[in-house]
């Protein structure tokens, strides 16, 4: 799990106020704290990692801290997945998360789905399903083709996706704030405007998944999108593997009639036949 530079420091300064002891970080790590029997260790890059006896112990001290920081709940995160790969499908996830779904957020530990390894993500993507409310829509590459034709570009493409995601789940869930991992300049601006919803602080970030709501969404969106990916590889008969790198040779083996169920045409797929 990955904390913004801003809730790191209050977490330290409530941990400390609470008891706990500062020693000696490792490299490469700003903080490590003592604290009930475990050891906090709080990275540069803002990953904090527990250890000892009492790590389960420090762990939900930790917890009840940064859910006492969080003051625009309920709040949405958004993430997408396969918007650079010309295989399979694009996923777009929105997650809806209360009090109780953050808690268990904080508690599997999410991070954003890049870090973590396939069969742990799928595991987490199904908890968060079970404990928290969302959206995802997943357009495999028949429907993705189709669609992109009205728009042409990528990302306005994209942000429209997000809005009628955000859209159906705004009917289940009244959030305080949307927190969107930035893929456009102009997605905050755009889905502002277009859901014209009062009260309600709409952000995009770059680097969203350090946010553990917007992480939840990557590993929902990343585990579906390996599904997915799953299903399209025993209809073809071969395996379909994650990223563009060493995939140009499978391009060989599609019937062409049959390219647009499996690739996304706009990559100039011709050229890596």
């Amino acid at each position: 799990m990955k904390l913004e530079k801003e809730k790191v420091e209050k977490l330290i300064e409530k941990l400390k106020k609470r008891g706990a002891t500062e020693k000696n970080p490792p490299e490469h790590a700003s903080y490590r704290l003592s604290f009930g029997g475990g050891d906090l260790i709080v990275y540069e890059s803002g990953s904090l990692v527990y250890s000892g006896k009492g790590r389960e112990k420090l762990k939900e001290a930790v917890i009840g801290e940064l859910l006492s920081l969080e003051a625009n709940l309920p709040k949405i995160g958004c993430d997408e997945a396969g918007k650079g790969e010309f295989f399979g499908p694009l996923v777009v996830a929105c997650v809806c998360a209360d009090r109780e779904c953050l808690r268990e957020l904080l508690n599997l530990e999410v991070k954003d789905s890049k870090r973590m390894k396939q069969e742990k993500l799928i595991e987490a993507g199904e908890k968060i399903k079970e404990k928290c409310k969302g959206v995802v829509r997943v357009i495999y590459p028949e429907n993705y083709n189709r669609e992109y034709e009205k728009f042409r570009n990528v990302n306005r493409y994209l942000e429209n996706i997000y809005l009628d995601v955000l859209s159906k789940l705004l009917k289940r869930c009244k959030p305080a704030e949307i927190v969107i991992d930035k893929f456009s300049r102009k997605v905050e601006e755009f889905i502002r405007e277009k859901l014209r919803t009062e009260g309600i602080k709409i952000t995009a970030k770059e680097k969203g998944e350090d946010d553990p709501v917007v992480a939840a969404a990557s590993v929902v969106a990343k585990a579906e999108r390996l599904k997915a990916l799953k299903k399209l590889s025993d209809e073809l008969g071969f395996e379909v593997k994650e990223g563009n790198l060493n995939n140009g040779e499978l391009l060989q083996k599609i019937p062409r009639k049959k390219l647009h169920r499996f690739v996304k045409l706009h990559f100039n797929v011709k050229e890596k036949q």
